[in-house]
């Protein structure tokens, strides 16, 4: 993770020192394919460094030399993604079963929801980096995370973009209350009353469901707690899946809860009444797509899934 961190902070510092003539060089790559999107898309791209120029880009802050801000421009992930238009089952919110996996030439790999990144539901950006200070990166694209606390989900240099969609079954329970957890192959069930005894948050959540607010109070463990309890491995490349009884599904990654600062719940207690089943909290969430009630099961891949 420290490498990763330093990765990034060093393509800024290498793009703040190479002259103005050494745009010339940089130019001399336009024509060269420096990221591509491919997966469970219609239109897969792949795009040169000029062709990434021309679609529309935002301009974030760096920490540069000293801790001052370093204006970089980028396109958002999420924008990259919609453009090559993944093929979405004919399912309510349908985008939110999403998955996106950002790699580059150097072994880096990270996944994200395309929830998360969607202004409507997480808007929690991600930026293919092109430019610091005015000056192109000189090794190509990266990927920053501006709002995460810690950088640990950036990557110096994005070479590949694969899209997956992911289309669960829904699979019931055993028992009232509890989780089948879906990890690969293997298949763990988790009782209501090993949930319930995990350490319990209690959070106050808002939400937009159609255009009306709702306000509700929500206490259960942590979607990481709860995969723990299924002794389910977790990294920057997990994801999950949450199915309700209704066949409704949504993804989110765990990541987002420990560098993104959006906390995720498998809530137990709403306002005060017990649920028969759990219900996914996704806290911060501008719409409440992510918040998925009677949940039966968590599916959990590593990576965009296979299109």
């Amino acid at each position: 993770m420290l490498v990763r961190r330093l990765g990034v902070l060093c393509a800024v510092l290498v793009a703040l020192a190479v002259p103005a003539t050494g745009a010339v060089a940089a130019t001399a790559h336009q024509a060269r394919p420096v990221l591509t999107v491919s997966g469970a898309v219609s239109d897969p791209a792949s795009y040169t460094a000029s062709q990434l120029a021309a679609l529309p880009t935002e301009t974030i802050q760096l920490p540069g030399p000293g801790g001052q801000a370093v204006p970089a421009t980028g396109v958002s992930l999420d924008l990259l993604v919609t453009t090559a238009s993944p093929v979405l089952p004919a399912a309510k919110n349908a985008l939110l079963r999403v998955i996106v996996t950002a790699s580059g030439p150097f072994g880096g790999r990270v996944s994200f929801a395309l929830g998360e990144l969607d202004p409507n539901f997480g808007d929690h950006d991600a930026v293919v980096l092109l430019s610091v200070a005015g000056r192109p990166l000189p090794a190509g694209p990266a990927l920053v995370v501006p709002g995460d606390r810690v950088p640990v989900r950036d990557l110096p240099v994005v070479s590949s973009i694969v899209v997956g969609v992911t289309n669960p079954p829904v699979t019931v329970p055993p028992s009232p209350g509890a989780l089948v957890i879906q990890d690969g192959n293997r298949q763990v069930v988790v009782p209501a009353a090993t949930l319930a005894g995990l350490p319990q948050q209690t959070r106050t959540v808002t939400f937009l469901a159609g255009t009306a607010a709702q306000t509700h109070t929500e206490t259960g463990p942590s979607l990481s707690d709860a995969l723990r309890a299924a002794h389910v491995r977790q990294g920057l490349n997990t994801w999950v899946a949450a199915v309700g009884s209704d066949g409704y599904v949504a993804t989110v990654t765990p990541a987002e809860a420990w560098v993104g600062g959006r906390p995720l719940l498998i809530s137990l207690v709403e306002d005060g009444t017990a649920l028969a089943a759990p219900r996914l909290v996704a806290d911060g969430d501008i719409k409440g797509g992510r918040y998925v009630s009677g949940v039966y099961d968590l599916v959990v891949g590593d990576g965009a899934p296979a299109s």
